[in-house]
């Protein structure tokens, strides 16, 4: 107990490197704390597919906006706009789709292995289209899981893919964005 208590003295005295990555935490996330459950679950289904171009757009806007009002906020440079916005349109949809996919008991995770995903990860650019490489990876990587992937309808390996290329670009754009 007492190596607990010295341990979190340390930590609570570390001095700038916490707080400038607190402060960096906040860049990354101000757009995505900021948009409300509801946008972010239709921006979420409108990635993978639902509702119409009107409502895109829309909700691209709103989320536009947003974005504006957090960049002003932390003074990220103009030039990164773009790719905070990317970066945080991905986010969203990432993490909505990741749980989407898990309801339907398809793992994110074992896509994010499959194409080495992640903060130490190659992170391939899926932001045009998948190789055929890459989808069998997944496919097989679902396959060892334990997938029965003939039971998988094809909708649902749209939303796998959209998972993917989220992922994608989310990983991508924060590496463009270190602040």
């Amino acid at each position: 107990m007492t190596r607990f208590w010295i341990a979190a003295a340390g930590l609570m005295l570390t001095p700038l490197p916490a707080a400038a990555s607190a402060q960096e935490g906040e860049k990354f996330d101000c757009v995505v704390a900021s948009v409300p459950a509801g946008t972010k679950d239709l921006i979420g289904a409108a990635m993978a597919g639902a509702g119409d171009e009107a409502s895109r757009d829309a909700l691209f806007k709103e989320l536009a906006t947003i974005t504006d009002r957090c960049v002003a906020r932390h003074a990220i440079a103009d030039e990164r706009k773009g790719d905070y916005f990317d970066y945080s349109l991905a986010r969203i949809s990432r993490e909505w789709l990741a749980v989407d996919i898990a309801n339907l008991d398809l793992a994110p995770g074992v896509v994010d292995r499959a194409l080495d995903f992640g903060p130490a990860g190659t992170n391939p650019d899926l932001s045009s289209e998948m190789s055929e490489e890459q989808i069998m990876k997944i496919v097989q990587a679902y396959i060892e899981a334990g997938v029965d992937i003939e039971k998988i309808d094809g909708a649902v390996w749209e939303k796998v893919g959209a998972y993917a290329a989220a992922t994608s670009i989310y990983w991508n754009k924060r590496k463009l964005l270190a602040f």
